[in-house]
């Protein structure tokens, strides 16, 4: 297996003492580079890429953060998980043979590596959708490579919806924004029923927005339903990194890719 080096240059980081398990993401870009993630987490005041591994569509691999660091991937589960990012994004396209092969090899050797088994999805240590409705989690995450079998964590939220996305339906109902049905599934009406949110908005519906950014690697800092200065540096990051217009305002095209609908 060819891991491409990257030499890029980070910030401090801590040593991670312990790797019990392999979480899964996918950029929620189309086209990225590893270089593109590093700059966009550096602008999120991180000290570089938060994922050890990037796997781009054509099946090629890059090193992210180094292997040996804890990652900044998926909060309250860094310290002792190695985070492997895919380009693309899962909630609607359909992920490449090559890049689906090479995942699949490289779970595998890091299972052997270390001795472990456990993978899970973003979305099973964080509130998320991540790595999204349409990523081949379970062909992935399965890869042979040490003597115990991977069973997969059942996705959260259930099958019959985003728990995020069906609280922001309902604080959308309540508002009086729409009358849609509280069901998790997004769609045309998720997306009409979504206000603008201004560059100082407040309330509910701006902490969902929040909690969702937060999700994604966007730090707005703490959930407070205040669209203040650093969650407005988060959407504003969240644009450029989603090729939008970066001026921090939430209208119809930043809704339609927070949910997974561009």
């Amino acid at each position: 297996m060819n891991i491409k080096e990257t030499n890029l240059s980070f910030g401090s980081m801590s040593r991670r003492s312990a790797t019990k398990l392999i979480i899964l993401h996918h950029a929620e870009a189309s086209n990225c580079t590893v270089q593109d993630i590093h700059r966009w987490h550096k602008n999120n005041g991180w000290a570089g890429i938060g994922y050890h591994f990037l796997v781009r569509k054509d099946g090629s691999i890059y090193r992210g953060r180094p292997e040996w660091a804890v990652g900044a991937h998926a909060s309250g589960s860094n310290s002792d998980s190695i985070g492997i990012c895919f380009e693309g994004a899962y909630m609607t396209e359909t992920m490449p043979a090559a890049q689906k092969a090479a995942g699949k090899e490289l779970v595998a050797e890091l299972k052997k590596k270390y001795g472990i088994s456990k993978v899970q999805a973003h979305r099973d240590v964080c509130a998320t959708s991540c790595p999204g409705t349409k990523f081949p989690f379970s062909d992935i995450a399965g890869a042979a490579g040490s003597a115990a079998t991977t069973t997969p964590t059942p996705a959260k939220p259930t099958e019959k919806g985003d728990a995020w996305v069906s609280r922001l339906q309902a604080e959308c109902n309540a508002q009086g924004f729409s009358y849609q049905t509280v069901d998790g599934l997004t769609g045309p009406n998720t997306l009409a029923g979504c206000p603008q949110l201004g560059r100082t908005s407040r309330g509910n519906i701006t902490a969902l927005l929040q909690e969702r950014l937060n999700a994604l690697g966007y730090n707005c800092g703490v959930v407070d339903g205040i669209n203040g200065t650093k969650t407005q540096a988060a959407i504003k990051a969240y644009q450029r990194a989603h090729g939008l217009v970066a001026d921090g305002i939430v209208g119809v095209k930043t809704w339609s890719n927070l949910l997974g609908l561009s």
